[in-house]
């Protein structure tokens, strides 16, 4: 369990883990000069059980509190006795409370500089401080460093509440948020920082953002200790390798999937109770998430304006590109006060910012997305029409298995990553019949169809209306059953010379008709060409056409062959009597239809009914 503590500034932070852990956490030289954290400091006990997050206090350096903040962690609000609560204990139990933490507990220290009566005024204080908030009904702690058996009731408290402590985001896959970066003689790059979900182990590949590079993980260091897998919550130093020190700082995350890069937010933000002014418009505010921060600006709804305390939906466009999944949480501080404007949670995301952000398609998406689970998010978006589902799955960031089992609660239809819902593909269907319908004496192209129904599933559909004998396909055209097409009388002299010349096993070749009727083979093919597209012939080969009934005849004696003999050219060319060269001209155009596949010297049968 990690435990961060938060606070104003000199309220005594760093001597209680010190006091707890033995441990020092102001590292630098700087800190230990000022007496002042600055950046954030790490200790362990219990070998690596519990971890401590010392955070800045001072106002300057609420950045870096921010950073050591995430939401499974575990809260310790520390105020000292002769102060009492001040503004930066308001402020970091508001960022505390925005991040989405949970749990924690109150630790008053330096109780031996003060007397009974200010002791109990500062408990009055933390009282009314902590009122409406998580901490409501977490308990006080009272301690002093000239008291060492004060911290006893606080270690028990601590013990008992990482037993129970619950991980609930394990079960995500792995990303890390990126504090700090350094290279160790004999071992390479090293990086640390906390886990925010899933688990990874040694020799797995990881992503890094903002690059996409692939790094492997060579080594691992959870809670200060060797270990061979890290997972959710846990602070973690991994040794990887496939980068280079100085293209990784903080801010930087580490993820088991291809991280993306968004441009525009869709944010539940709550205001702070405690912000002083109302919100307009394009505010300019820092934003905060995990150890990333950058700027951005508030988008509100034309006359949209905020007071505190309130909570809406906005839009966040960012100066920078930010990786983030959806429920993340986000710090904003307001760019001219230098004080907390409020937080909120990530419902929509966009690699681009919108032109329209009143869209009706995209309001659409952000309301799915806004709904609580992802089986609500999924079943809005199917309703809506076509789905990415690799988007959905990404930014809810579902493992493969939780992913697998919520698609199959759902009749899906697929086409890569997209995904119609059963409805959507049955109205589609019918709507392509009523198109064919419409148009009796006309073969049509899929992309002559609506422009309603999904280029992605176009041919899918048109396969199934074959499929069930609803239309034939000839040429790279679509008709219906039966359907026969008026064609204009040249090319009805035409085909009443090539029907009875074509209805044999062995086609004659384009130039042998255009000897026999006298005709020029450019012009003879151009008409052919035209039959093609009305179903009545078929271009097998360069100069070879067939009718449809007779290469249906063929292809039978190729299923009848291959039940009881291997099915090559001799044995082909010499049940049907087709010389050799024709024969292989349209064994390779069985293959190209998916009705044979060749091996070696042999054919196999991949689909039997392509020619019924």
């Amino acid at each position: 369990m990690i435990v961060t503590l938060a606070g104003h500034v000199d309220h005594g932070k760093t001597s209680l883990v010190r006091a707890l852990s033995g441990v020092n956490t102001d590292r630098l030289a700087e800190e230990q000069n000022r007496g002042l954290t600055i950046d954030l400091g790490f200790a362990y006990i219990d070998e690596g059980q519990i971890g401590f997050v010392d955070v800045p206090g001072h106002q300057k350096f609420i950045h870096n509190m921010v950073a050591g903040v995430a939401a499974n962690q575990y809260a310790m609000l520390v105020i000292a006795a002769d102060d009492g609560p001040m503004p930066q204990s308001r402020e970091h139990l508001e960022i505390l409370r925005l991040t989405g933490i949970a749990a924690g507990c109150v630790v008053i220290t330096k109780s031996d500089r003060v007397t009974a009566e200010r002791l109990r005024t500062c408990e009055e204080g933390i009282h009314n401080l902590v009122q409406q908030s998580f901490l409501q009904a977490s308990p006080v702690f009272v301690t002093s460093t000239e008291n060492s058996g004060s911290y006893t009731p606080l270690l028990k408290h601590l013990r008992a509440q990482a037993e129970q402590h619950a991980n609930t985001q394990l079960h995500q896959p792995f990303r890390l948020a990126i504090d700090r970066s350094f290279n160790v003689k004999g071992a390479g790059l090293v990086i640390t920082g906390t886990a925010h979900s899933g688990s990874v182990t040694t020799d797995e590949h990881l992503f890094h953002y903002p690059s996409g590079q692939s790094v492997r993980v060579r080594g691992i260091r959870t809670q200060d200790q060797e270990a061979s897998t890290a997972g959710s919550g846990e602070r973690c130093a991994l040794n990887i390798a496939g980068m280079e020190l100085a293209n990784i700082q903080r801010g930087d995350w580490l993820s088991a999937t291809p991280p993306a890069r968004y441009r525009a937010l869709s944010v539940e933000l709550h205001v702070s109770k405690d912000f002083p002014r109302a919100i307009k418009h394009w505010t300019p505010v820092h934003v905060y998430h995990a150890t990333y921060h950058c700027q951005g600006r508030l988008a509100l709804a034309p006359g949209q304006r905020l007071e505190s305390g309130q909570t809406a939906q906005i839009d966040l466009i960012m100066d920078e590109p930010i990786y983030c999944h959806r429920g993340d949480r986000l710090i904003l501080r307001d760019h001219g006060l230098d004080t907390t404007l409020g937080g909120g949670s990530v419902i929509y995301a966009e690699t681009i910012a919108p032109r329209r952000r009143q869209g009706v398609r995209r309001q659409q998406h952000i309301a799915a997305y806004a709904l609580k689970t992802p089986k609500d998010c999924l079943a809005a978006l199917l309703q809506g029409g076509i789905t990415d589902l690799q988007l959905f799955r990404d930014f809810w960031h579902l493992s493969e298995d939780e992913f697998t089992t919520l698609v199959s609660e759902f009749v899906l239809h697929h086409s890569g990553d997209f995904a119609l819902s059963d409805e959507h593909w049955l109205n589609h269907k019918a709507a392509l019949l009523k198109q064919f319908t419409a148009s009796p004496d006309q073969a049509l192209r899929e992309n002559q169809l609506l422009s309603t129904i999904p280029s992605a599933f176009r041919q899918a559909l048109l396969n199934e209306l074959v499929h069930d004998k609803a239309l034939t396909h000839t040429g790279g055209e679509y008709k219906l059953l039966g359907q026969v097409l008026k064609l204009p009388d040249h090319l009805v002299k035409l085909w009443d010379l090539l029907e009875p010349a074509l209805a044999h096993n062995q086609a004659p070749s384009s130039g042998d008709l255009a000897k026999r009727f006298n005709i020029a083979q450019a012009n003879l093919e151009r008409g052919m060409n035209e039959l093609v597209k009305s179903g009545l012939l078929i271009h097998v080969a360069n100069h070879r056409y067939y009718l449809p009934n007779q290469l249906k005849d063929v292809a039978k004696i190729v299923l009848r062959m291959a039940a009881s003999q291997p099915l090559t050219v001799r044995g082909f060319r010499d049940e049907t009597g087709i010389g050799r060269n024709v024969a292989i001209e349209v064994l390779e155009y069985f293959d190209s239809k998916g009705f044979t596949r060749r091996q070696g010297n042999d054919r196999i049968i991949l689909n039997p009914t392509i020619f019924d």
